[in-house]
């Protein structure tokens, strides 16, 4: 994990300062021209995510007693939470620098899961939080995804698409780094709400349900939300396809069911044991 984390911004930078000492001005242009555009995508995403509104006191009380139960539990302070009016049903931490940080969920999810399975699933999400994974994720996984994300839309004449084509496989390559991260975060995260809450089926049989409920979905209105795939509880978009498990930002869903049964088998032996 420390190994991606290190590793991956700094093959980017590495190789954006090559390109920049041995190719010639117009391909180095091409790539400054994708990263600016992949940063602004980036920024418009970001905002709109701002925009989402914080609950007020009394507004959906079962899901913030939920989390003020689990913060005084894990003895963290209480993040902001959003409720997106959003179909599928999925989760996600916002935690940037110097801001309070901000737990999403959807409607989708609300009306999926019953109390126990959303408690798991908050559960999660505040271990993300308590190890300032979406922060970390940020910091390695941007300057890839950035260069990736304008790498794909740029056009232009051949300096132009040569910078593209450039920053498009720069950005691919750091992708595996920021994936490998990703996925053990993921398995961190499940750990740590297994042991908050001391029900790990309850987290399997929301990772089973949300999956069901994401596949429901039009692939259309996925596409809307993928970009945000990495911090998403389950991805929306379908991760065995192109480079297949190596660009996967989770683990497989039968991988984390394993796990967790895992978890619940030694809590089991414990509890018979005490």
């Amino acid at each position: 994990m420390v190994l991606a984390a290190v590793l991956t911004p700094t093959v980017v930078v590495a190789t954006l300062a090559a390109c920049a000492w041995f190719l010639p001005l117009k391909v180095v242009a091409g790539i400054v021209v994708a990263a600016v555009s992949g940063i602004g995508s980036a920024a418009a995403e970001r905002k709109r995510t701002r925009e989402d509104r914080v609950l007020r006191p009394g507004e959906e009380p079962e899901v913030q007693a939920a989390v003020q139960r689990l913060c005084l539990v894990a003895d963290l302070p209480r993040p902001e939470v959003v409720v997106a009016e959003e179909r599928h049903p999925n989760s996600w931490v916002v935690d940037a620098p110097g801001r309070v940080p901000r737990l999403h969920v959807t409607r989708g999810l609300l009306e999926l899961l019953d109390p126990a399975e959303l408690e798991a699933v908050l559960a999660h999400e505040l271990s993300h939080i308590a190890h300032r994974d979406a922060t970390v994720m940020t910091v390695v996984g941007m300057p890839g995804a950035v260069l990736a994300g304008g790498g794909s839309r740029l056009g232009g004449f051949w300096p132009l698409m040569a910078g593209r084509m450039i920053a498009l496989a720069i950005g691919r390559v750091a992708g595996v780094g920021t994936a490998t991260l990703s996925r053990h975060r993921e398995f961190v995260a499940d750990r740590g709400a297994a042991i908050l809450t001391g029900r790990p089926s309850a987290l399997a049989s929301a990772l089973l349900k949300v999956s069901g409920g994401i596949a429901r979905i039009p692939a259309a209105d996925l596409r809307t939300v993928a970009s945000r795939d990495v911090f998403h509880l389950l991805p929306a978009r379908r991760e065995d396809d192109g480079l297949g498990r190596l660009t996967a930002t989770h683990p497989t869903l039968e991988q984390r069911i394993a796990a967790l049964e895992r978890l619940e088998q030694g809590l089991q032996r414990a509890r018979r044991a005490g």
